[in-house]
């Protein structure tokens, strides 16, 4: 591992240690109020990829599926924080994949071997006001950022013999700004929703979540679908990146 690759990988730790103790610290300040609510959740995100890469003799259109991420899998990491205060919040979201696969495009009338290989950082960190607190649910708004650190390596094989490679990194860092809430169904049963849009590093970039949720005393079981997309320059490896798919969160409230 190179020092540029050490020194990214500690910025995105750190990163992610300033979001949490920013979290914390807003919740310290809150403590004397005994009006804050915590809640932390752990999710599986059962999600497929789909993004343009460059890669050695031109550029593909590569889609690696939920199934095939989970059978070569190396390591993953999803959870979030919430700290509600009255009618504000701070959210905070971390996902770490490491994950490669291989898939066959055309190229030069035959077919060629891509193998692919993504190690992949995605944070978001925000404050949040509600708009709207009711019997009915909530609506609220969100400011704040989201951050993307991308390592793609890309193999190609032709006709089975030669073999090119290509690899590169990206570091994008986009404001964000969007909506969030949830339509209460009965004491029990809700329906959360969030979408939000941003730019900056990225050319564009979008998030969508809807799920439907059951409340315990302990916390609450959501089930839902949520969409991350990245469209980027050109001269990154990666052009756009779409990660979509299923997801399960538990989250614990105290």
């Amino acid at each position: 591992m190179s020092v540029q690759d050490m020194v990214k990988k500690c910025c995105c730790l750190s990163t992610v240690v300033v979001l949490f103790v920013f979290c914390a610290t807003i919740n310290g300040l809150a403590q004397s109020a005994n009006t804050w609510q915590n809640e932390i959740t752990i999710y599986g995100w059962y999600a497929g990829i789909d993004g343009g890469v460059k890669s050695p003799g031109g550029s593909d259109d590569i889609t690696i599926e939920a199934s095939d991420i989970i059978e070569n899998l190396n390591m993953v990491f999803m959870g979030g924080y919430e700290g509600k205060y009255n009618k504000w919040s701070v959210l905070a979201d971390a996902v770490y994949m490491d994950v490669g696969d291989t898939a066959n495009v055309p190229a030069g009338g035959g077919i060629s071997s891509v193998n692919l290989d993504i190690q992949s950082w995605v944070l978001h960190g925000g404050v949040g006001y509600d708009l709207l607190q009711s019997n009915r649910g909530t609506l609220g708004v969100i400011g704040g950022v989201r951050y993307l650190n991308l390592d793609v390596a890309v193999n190609r094989a032709f006709d089975g013999s030669s073999v090119a490679q290509n690899s590169d990194s990206a570091d994008l860092l986009d404001g964000i700004v969007g909506i969030r809430g949830n339509v209460k169904i009965s004491d029990n049963w809700y329906l959360p929703y969030y979408a939000d849009i941003g730019t900056g590093g990225s050319e564009f970039s979008y998030q969508l979540f809807a799920a439907i949720g059951y409340r315990f005393g302990w916390g609450d079981v959501r089930l839902g679908y949520r969409h991350l997309q990245f469209e980027m320059d050109d001269d990154e490896i990666m052009q756009d990146l779409q990660i979509s798919g299923p997801v399960l969160g538990v989250g614990i409230r105290f």
